[in-house]
């Protein structure tokens, strides 16, 4: 068996019997232009070889990339493809043409002719997903991607899968709570966990895997030092230090694994289409004392003044209405969570130009309260944000993987009582309205992610949807 890292979480797997690409992601920006490879590399497409088997692990936009999906359409539209059951993931499969899409759970094995697979739980409860292992007659491999595995966990797939010689380990721990909160703490519970992980599968050799990207093009780039808290060289150094049996390599793209008879040799830069032109690194060193640029919109799109104006009411009136709605029907439980903190919560849409727009809502009993204009008040919670990244999110042409960096949330929300003669306040932190409001409730939010997902493949049907 090879093994080929082409990039962040993209591998090409060479087994007996089948060539695979798992999570294949080509070109460079990826999550909806937000985001690079890290190491920066190249791959010469024309060079991948037709592939039999297809494997996608969940439907996060740097592993599900419609625009490698549809290039692999044309070449291997035939190949077997394993996925998870998620809906958007099977329907822009078969709006590419893949003709053999296999959805399936976790813990399922796989036994063809000559090699057989297994997917892999994840612990993770709000997405669809699962890591695999692959195995030939020459050895195993474990691709954990994002799935999270506790320590008690693992044995159950060594036990179905037999010693695991290669093991690609979740190792990143990424702080993207840093876009809820601006919180920029260390995440130790999960560091303990994929390090105690890794020590339960007791892999002949084990890499960190499925964290190289970092956040690029114009006005992201000052996210890095918020993000990424666990580097590769500490995660190697850290489980060399509490399982030193275990060896550990850091992997770059093009780099190639052999696996033989229980002999795992990592060859660096052997790949013939797949290249690290960069080890660039270092622009991911966390720094939580780094400046939080102002809120700014560069508007990349480049959107009409018009269409920003137009795009901006129609969320705004129509984020009223839903709010006015719920209040008058006392429907909504996030609605009433903040009528219960007598919350005050208000929207900022930045401009290209510099200029703000405001609209600030009263959530009290009865109806609620509002104040537009330039400049509003101070409120409870809110949600700032560029005009550029609100017209494309309410039009389905991004999503909030590509909006985070032009946004900002705030939160001070409490429960206040008397309770025998003191004052009793309780904490509370709902989700923000904003978010919930375009994912739930604004017009044709139903239909929200077939319309984003069609988007996408316009540009790849030739008129077929």
């Amino acid at each position: 068996m090879k093994v080929t890292l082409l990039g962040h979480a993209s591998v090409y797997i060479e087994m007996t019997g089948a060539r695979c690409l798992m999570d294949p992601v080509f070109q460079d920006p990826f999550e909806d232009t937000a985001v690079v490879s890290c190491p920066r590399r190249s791959i010469a497409l024309d060079e991948i070889p037709p592939i039999e088997l297809l494997v996608i692990s969940h439907s996060h936009l740097d592993h599900f990339d419609i625009p490698s999906l549809a290039h692999i359409a044309r070449t291997s539209r035939r190949c077997e493809v394993l996925c998870p059951q998620d809906n958007a993931i099977v329907y822009a499969l078969e709006a590419l043409g893949f003709k053999n899409i296999h959805p399936e759970t976790s813990m399922k094995h796989f036994a063809f002719g000559k090699y057989e697979l297994l997917t892999t739980h994840s612990f993770v409860s709000n997405v669809v997903e699962f890591g695999v292992v692959f195995k030939d007659k020459t050895g195993t491999f474990w691709n954990q991607v994002d799935s999270m595995i506790t320590p008690a966990a693992a044995p159950q797939t060594v036990a179905q899968a037999g010693t695991i010689d290669l093991l690609f380990a979740m190792y990143a721990s990424q702080n993207f709570k840093f876009f809820e909160s601006r919180g920029s703490g260390f995440p130790h519970a999960l560091h303990e966990m994929n390090l105690s992980t890794v020590m339960a599968i007791a892999p002949r050799m084990a890499a960190p895997g499925s964290a190289g990207f970092r956040f690029a093009g114009q006005g992201m780039d000052w996210c890095n030092a918020f993000l990424f808290p666990m580097s590769r060289e500490r995660f190697v150094a850290d489980l060399a230090r509490v399982a030193p049996h275990i060896p550990t390599c850091i992997a770059n793209p093009g780099d190639v694994f052999h696996i033989e008879g229980g002999v795992v040799e990592h060859r660096a830069a052997e790949s013939k289409f797949a290249k690290m032109l960069e080890d660039d690194t270092a622009k991911l060193r966390f720094d939580p004392t780094a400046t939080i640029p102002p809120l700014q919109d560069p508007n990349p799109q480049g959107f009409s003044s018009e269409r920003l104006a137009e795009g901006t009411e129609k969320v705004l009136e129509g984020f009223v209405r839903f709010v006015r709605d719920a209040c008058a029907s006392s429907s909504d439980a996030l609605v009433e969570e903040y009528r219960r903190c007598l919350a005050t919560y208000a929207i900022g849409v930045v401009f290209p130009d510099g200029h703000e727009r405001w609209l600030r809502i009263a959530l009290h009993q009865g109806e609620p309260q509002l104040v537009r204009g330039d400049i509003v008040e101070p409120a409870d919670a809110g949600h700032r944000i560029v005009a550029s990244a609100i017209t494309a999110w309410s039009a389905r042409e991004k999503s909030y993987f590509y909006l985070r960096a032009f946004s900002r949330k705030w939160s001070a929300l409490y429960e206040l009582a008397e309770k025998d003669g003191l004052a009793t306040l309780t904490p509370r932190d709902p989700r923000d309205l904003l978010a919930y409001y375009f994912e739930r409730k604004a017009e044709g939010a139903e239909q929200a992610i077939k319309q984003w997902l069609d988007f996408q493949l316009k540009p790849y049907l030739g008129g077929r949807r």
